[in-house]
């Protein structure tokens, strides 16, 4: 699963920029580092992100985890 994936798919879908995003958790270059893959966001954090910006956890997740599969099934199909 792709947080970083899923964060900036979530971001964009909310018409949001990484500063709008990070704003009150996280620095920007943390954020934009996060969605690029090279940090990891820990648990605590991710739900701080979440609720700050009034996105519900376990739809966040569930669509983590369809956009993970989506991408299982695209490698899977080359």
């Amino acid at each position: 699963m792709k947080i970083g994936k899923s964060l900036r798919e979530t971001r964009l879908a909310a018409g949001l920029t990484q500063t709008e995003m990070a704003a009150g958790v996280a620095s920007e270059s943390f954020y934009s580092k996060v969605e690029r893959g090279i940090h990891n966001i820990d648990a605590d954090t991710l739900v701080k992100l979440l609720k700050a910006r009034k996105i519900n956890p376990v739809g966040f997740f569930k669509q983590a985890i369809d956009i993970a599969g989506n991408e299982k099934n695209t490698a899977s199909n080359r």
